[in-house]
């Protein structure tokens, strides 16, 4: 029975090859895009869960709120964690990272650098699942100037030279002993780093300073311990080490701090819920993802392959009246209803089966690509997991019901006697699910139409806003600190005196990122004090960057006065000073043993110096830097020539050190590289979801021009245009998709307003965005129905009425 089965449901699909063709890629083409967005969602839900003891594991965040303003923190202090480690029986173990951006490492005179570097307590290896190729893990970070390497750096540098006991020379010119050789931390993890090296190479991780948070801190809590037991203990901490502090700096009762609406707090964060959930705090180690598009990327996996089941059955059931007859003769000679069930079943599954085999293809020979478009690094091997066949076979099973059962048990439920004296009028009858299936269909393609407009829309505002600094020509050499003199002046001086070289600074803080200082100021008046960004830049660094002086003036190498000396932005002016004139005001350091009165010599326009999702915040620019990156404006028709210039000033000065740069424009595109890769996966899962629902719709028209044809002859003879009769047979499509915006609008609306909250500065929704994407999908869909209306249209109406 199932032989014939089969036999019969091959016999159907070479019968009607171009219906079966259009059902099996519409299919096809609808599991590929579920299944490549169901390995995306996976590879984000399973960050950091590799660890042994993931459940066990969190990080030390906290939350700050001072006069108004408010910051979350994934650092902390640097006793925090030998402290709680001798006073929480709670914590089995626990481990420090302190970030230290790019090093430069050489060995036998050759050099290389390294992007991913951080020091690191030794429980790091007891903390976290790191597997150890060679040397001894738990004693590989104990000493002074000791170091572990990733298997790809020691290969690096050693060849493959066993690399233990061997040394490299630092920035600092120390040398740096490898105690171990781990392997690559694996790209679903958040941290990353390529080189360890000892905490106690570290001065300042000895230190006591409790208000300074530069460190990423993680405890391995004991069996059965629940987090909010330690949490509760930190307020206890929080009084006990820092409240003197801000008392003693801040010459407030730590009580009353609280009372005026402050905040100081720290709480444990759970390992795995950093990548999803922790958001944008400050001193994350690596780029967070977001549980938003998470569910984003499900809807859509979930739309695309509604509407390519959807296909599925509008077309089975539209076909049902071409075998009005097969079923009829079928239940004249016996067959029960449940044998037609099954024999329809079977070629539901059958053309299941073809699309997923078909899908698997695509999914396989586009991976590579869809890789470099969402930054991921899938595997093939992952398609061939127990995990993964199973998924596969429960989409087989659900897809086959899905997109099956209906029309079996329609086409089954046709009553012989009506069929076979020429009734087709059972097929008709289910021509108001097919209306609701195609409205589900563009409701979902036009949602996703304007959700890309909105992605791509806010993407273009943020590349066109003005930040209030221009980083249009401008170059960045990262590493001048490590010429031989340790100094990046001489560098500068250099450089400046290139022919096509307009200005350059020295400077670690850089508006597209960089380091960054938060920092408590007072005023000289009513003691009025906010947490600011405090940098260090020096006198070129202003007209370096194109920003604006809009009260007072630069720093100036002439006046020694500017020493002390700051400048002063917009909202910091705002928020010391109010509407009174703040050149001549002054600020002051908080720590009594070594406070230091400014005075405010300019203001500078506002610029924008976090991701615009962020508000601009207070910013004091202090006189005075003898180290950091070199930026260098130049002009844009001698880029090649200044490249080559500086080239050869950094080999003259440092012949050892390689020489990188990179472009401030590239730097800035790096923040919002998240949305970027969201925005072009999204246009393209949305061109393959309407091309999805095209095909449907084609095949739709192609059916009912098909069963119209005999009234198309009729309006022919009677002197109907071509014009006339695609007009009607356009029209109903049409008055669906019209009520698919209807219902697309308000849906995509409520969803984008949401996805822009993100952003402190925005696009605002706007009705062109929707318009445009209405009319763009009525487009699509009058030139897919047109086609099929035209060909019909032009048909010979004495073929189709010579029977009558």
């Amino acid at each position: 029975m199932l032989t014939n089965y089969i036999k019969i449901a091959l016999r159907a699909l070479r019968r009607q090859k171009g219906y079966s063709v259009i059902n099996i890629v519409g299919l096809a083409l609808g599991i590929s895009v579920c299944t490549l967005i169901a390995l995306w969602v996976a590879d984000e839900l399973s960050f950091d869960r590799y660890h042994a003891n993931v459940e066990r594991i969190y990080r030390v965040d906290g939350d700050v709120k001072f006069q108004g303003q408010a910051f979350s923190l994934t650092v902390s202090p640097p006793p925090l964690v030998p402290t709680v480690k001798m006073e929480f029986p709670e914590i089995e173990d626990a481990t420090r990272f302190r970030t230290n951006g790019t090093w430069n490492f050489t060995v036998d005179n050759k050099t290389f650098r390294e992007e991913q570097v951080a020091y690191s307590d030794p429980a790091v290896f007891n903390v976290f699942s790191v597997p150890v190729i060679r040397g001894n893990g738990t004693q590989a970070l104990t000493q002074p100037f000791s170091m572990v390497l990733t298997e790809e750096v020691a290969q690096k540098y050693f060849g493959n030279e066993n690399p233990i006991g061997k040394s490299l020379k630092g920035d600092n010119n120390k040398m740096y002993t490898v105690g171990a050789v781990i392997k690559r931390f694996p790209s679903n993890s958040h941290i990353r780093f390529n080189v360890l090296i000892s905490m106690v190479s570290y001065e300042d991780s000895k230190s006591n300073e409790w208000v300074s948070n530069n460190y990423n801190s993680y405890f391995l809590l004991k069996r059965g311990v629940q987090p909010e037991a330690v949490t509760k203990k930190f307020p206890d901490v929080i009084r006990k080490y820092i409240a003197p502090v801000l008392e003693r700096d801040m010459h407030i009762p730590y009580d009353k701090f609280l009372k005026e609406g402050n905040l100081f707090r720290y709480y444990l964060f759970p390992l795995a819920n950093i990548h999803l959930h922790s958001g944008n705090k400050l001193g994350e180690i690596s780029p967070n993802g977001s549980m938003q598009y998470v569910w984003v990327f499900s809807g859509v996996a979930a739309f695309v392959l509604l509407i390519a089941c959807v296909n599925f059955m509008n077309l089975s059931t539209a076909r049902a009246a071409n075998r009005a007859k097969e079923v009829g003769i079928r239940k004249t000679l016996g067959s029960q209803r449940g044998q037609l069930v099954a024999q329809f079943m079977a070629e539901s599954s059958l053309m299941v089966m073809c699309a997923l085999t078909l899908a698997f293809c695509i999914v396989e020979a586009v991976l590579p690509a869809f890789n470099d478009l969402a930054g991921k690094e899938l595997l093939r091997a992952t398609l061939l997991t127990p995990q993964f066949i199973g998924m596969i076979s429960v989409l087989f099973v659900v897809v086959s019901l899905l997109a099956g059962a209906y029309p079996a048990f329609v086409l089954s439920a046709f009553q012989p006697v009506k069929v076979l004296k020429g009734d087709k009028s059972s097929g008709s009858k289910n021509k108001t699910l097919r209306s609701t299936l195609v409205v589900v269909q563009f409701t979902a393609s036009v949602a996703l139409v304007i959700g890309t407009l909105v992605i791509f829309n806010q993407l273009q505002f943020i590349q066109t806003k003005n930040l209030g600094f221009n980083r249009e020509q401008i170059l960045l050499v990262d590493d001048p600190v490590t010429l031989p003199d340790g100094s990046a002046l001489r560098f500068r001086q250099e450089v400046s005196r290139i022919t096509g070289v307009k200005n350059a600074t020295v400077s670690n803080y850089l508006p597209t990122g960089g380091w960054r200082n938060n920092s408590i100021l007072f005023t000289g008046k009513d003691n009025v004090s906010a947490a600011v960004q405090q940098w260090n830049v020096d006198a070129d660094y202003v007209p370096t960057l194109g920003m604006e002086i809009v009260q007072g003036r630069n720093f100036s190498t002439a006046f020694a006065s500017d020493s002390l000396g700051v400048i002063i932005n917009q909202t910091a002016a705002k928020k010391f000073y109010g509407a009174e004139n703040p050149l001549g005001k002054t600020v002051r350091t908080p720590n009594e043993s070594k406070k230091e009165i400014y005075t405010v010599i300019g203001v500078v326009k506002d610029f924008h110096f976090e991701s615009l999702r962020e508000t601009i915040q207070p910013l004091v620019m202090f006189y005075g830097t003898k180290f950091g990156g070199t930026v260098i404006r130049f002009n844009a028709a001698e880029t090649a020539s200044v490249l080559a210039q500086v080239e050869s000033t950094w080999k003259r000065l440092s012949p050892q050190k390689p020489f990188e740069y990179k472009f401030m424009d590239d730097s800035f595109r790096e923040i919002y590289k998240s949305e970027q890769r969201i925005g072009a996966i999204l246009g393209v899962f949305t061109a393959l979801a309407i091309a999805i629902a095209c095909l449907g719709l084609f095949g739709l028209a192609a059916f009912t021009a098909e069963q119209r044809t005999k009234e198309i002859g009729i309006r022919k003879v009677l002197g109907a245009s071509v014009a006339s009769i695609i007009g009607l047979l356009s029209k109903d499509f049409l008055k669906l998709v019209g009520i698919a915006i209807v219902v697309a609008v308000p849906l995509a609306w409520y969803g984008m307003s949401a996805w822009l909250r993100d952003f402190a500065y925005r696009v605002e929704l706007s009705w062109w965005m929707f318009a445009l994407a209405a009319a763009a999908s009525v487009v699509i869909a009058f030139l897919t129905v047109a086609g099929q209306s035209w060909r019909a249209a032009q048909s010979n109406p004495v073929q189709s009425l010579r029977s009558e």
